[in-house]
């Protein structure tokens, strides 16, 4: 492996995982990242060691737990925990101290371990104190294994010959299983999560089709059934399922509505296309009509020719080709990397009812006089709040996924909010809500005085709320917050994209100059004391 410090992944375990490095090397071949091993048996030691490969990494920090290693070679080795009260110590210390994104995960302990009864207790106990010590660190995250070998159809987990004499304790199917775990929960933090799941029905909801088995002729079996239970998990972590089916709108609805096996109900879609178009057609129109970039659908048939031609005719989508082996088609949809993600906040589960209420917001502004009215029955209500630790997960979240209306489009993980904090920086959380309900935390601005000037690194706003005015609010609950810090110049640092058309255009009305996709980067300065009028020219649709 090489040395070179490129934002991939740095691997620390507290046994030999040269085996699992290689496997994680294998799949990362052809990235541009790389895999860092720290050295054998010095967990805690890199933890503390500010040179080490763990603290002056920026990529993702994976550290690997076999809880009964922490006693490895002990005299007294089930009533001795010196050195988990170390690792402790170290493991909670060390993120502050680091801009990388921390992935912790317990792996299984060996069944000789467990055959004995005061080991059992012991390692119960421990790892309870680090799951309690690691879950509420910021920009730290635990990675459940319980569940690894089932999914992925591993016969032996452990190799007790090999962990006897090198300190190897896995198979190497498991290794090369966790492998992949560990690269995709890796990769989550390196590509924005897909938002919008797109669900073919007939062979995909159920087996059978509907238009001519009718809507309790449709089999929904505990494979169908375990199908929609994933899809329904994949709504309550934030994702907005739609429907894009080859079949007459009454038929499909008809199967919703009285089929006794159902998990899923229109009310959990939040749009659809049913019809005989081109599917292509179809997901391009859904696009338009949420507001979301197609790089963030995911497509699900169990047709080829469907997925061939949706892969063709946009590549952005992650196209799944579901299986029609029903008893099969959990396992795959539990093994595809295009539904993987890190964190779920609170404003992901908020996403599919806010979403839920975009046909009365749209109706209100059918029924308008003009887009005045709209925003004034709309009664919105924007907020800015001190950036905090509990919400750095969702801030940070942000700085990833919001391409539309960000001024430099810089991204932070966790840590690097924190240390921009620590340093001397300030931050608030944009919250906004209106009539039809809560659109959840949906802006950032992260900003730092020197001497009478403000600088703002970040000024973002989600996609939800642009053509809402919102951005014009934050400019002067933000100018009020600078003139409190005795800033009298706002400096906006932005770097022009052929994506973040909105926040050019709200550049260009603050500076009354034009401001293209293709130009360099630059800053625009708003005097504080000018900023009711500032915000008073920013007023267009």
């Amino acid at each position: 492996m090489s040395g070179a410090r490129s934002p991939g992944i740095v691997l620390a375990a507290t046994f030999t995982s040269d085996g699992l490095g290689a496997a994680m090397a294998r799949l990362l071949k052809g990235t541009g990242r790389e895999v860092l091993a720290a050295p054998y048996g010095q967990v805690v030691e890199v933890l503390l060691d500010p040179g080490g490969v763990l603290l002056t990494h920026a990529g993702v920090n994976v550290v690997l737990l076999r809880v009964e290693d922490l006693v490895r070679g002990a005299a007294d080795p089930w009533g001795d925990d010196g050195l988990l009260d170390e690792l402790l110590s170290a493991l909670s210390a060390a993120p502050t101290r680091s801009a990388a994104t921390w992935l912790v995960a317990l792996t299984p302990p060996s069944p000789g371990a467990l055959a004995e009864p005061v080991a059992a207790r012991w390692i119960d106990a421990a790892t309870r104190r680090i799951t309690d010590a690691v879950g509420p660190l910021p920009g730290v995250h635990l990675i459940s294994l319980d569940d690894l070998a089932d999914r992925y159809d591993v016969p032996e987990t452990h190799d007790e010959y090999a962990d006897r004499i090198a300190h190897l304790p896995y198979t190497d199917g498991y290794f090369d299983v966790l492998a992949d775990r560990l690269v995709r929960m890796a990769a989550t933090t390196w590509h924005r999560p897909r938002k919008v799941v797109v669900l073919d029905c007939d062979n995909t909801l159920w087996a059978g089709v509907c238009g001519e088995d009718g809507p309790r002729g449709v089999e929904i079996g505990p494979g169908r059934r375990a199908v929609q239970e994933f899809m329904r998990d994949q709504r309550a972590q934030g994702k907005l399922l739609c429907l894009c089916s080859r079949n007459e709108e009454a038929d499909v609805r008809a199967v919703f509505a009285e089929h006794p096996d159902m998990v899923l109900t229109m009310r959990d879609i939040t749009s659809h296309r049913i019809g005989w178009g081109p599917k292509a057609r179809y997901l391009s129109e859904l696009s338009e009509e949420l507001g979301l970039a197609l790089n963030s659908f995911v497509f699900v048939d169990d047709d080829a020719v469907e997925c061939a031609s949706v892969r063709a005719q946009l590549p952005e989508v992650a196209v799944v080709e579901l299986t029609r082996d029903a008893d099969a088609a959990p396992g795959q949809l539990a093994r595809e990397a295009a539904f993987d993600q890190l964190t779920v906040t609170d404003e992901d589960r908020l996403r599919a009812d806010w979403y839920g209420a975009e046909p009365e917001r749209r109706a209100l502004e059918r029924s308008a006089a003009d887009y005045e009215e709209f925003l004034t029955r709309c009664a919105i209500e924007v907020t800015m709040e001190r950036l905090s630790d509990a919400l750095l997960e969702r801030a940070a979240q942000l700085t990833t996924r919001t391409t539309q209306f960000t001024l430099a489009g810089t991204p932070f993980t966790v840590p690097g909010l924190r240390q921009s904090l620590d340093g001397g920086g300030h931050g608030w959380m944009v919250r906004v809500r209106d009539v039809f309900g809560d659109y959840g935390t949906v802006g950032l601005v992260v900003a730092e005085a020197d001497g009478d000037t403000l600088n703002v690194p970040v000024f973002l706003l989600s996609c939800r709320v642009l053509n809402r005015r919102v951005e014009t609010r934050m400019l002067r609950l933000l100018s009020a917050e600078a003139r409190a810090l005795g800033c009298r110049t706002l400096r906006l640092p932005y770097r022009p994209t052929r994506r973040n058309a909105p926040a050019r255009h709200f550049l260009q009305a603050l500076s009354g100059r034009a401001i293209g996709a293709d130009d360099a980067a630059g800053v625009v300065d708003v005097r504080t004391a000018d900023w009711a009028d500032a915000c008073a020219e920013v007023s267009g649709r």
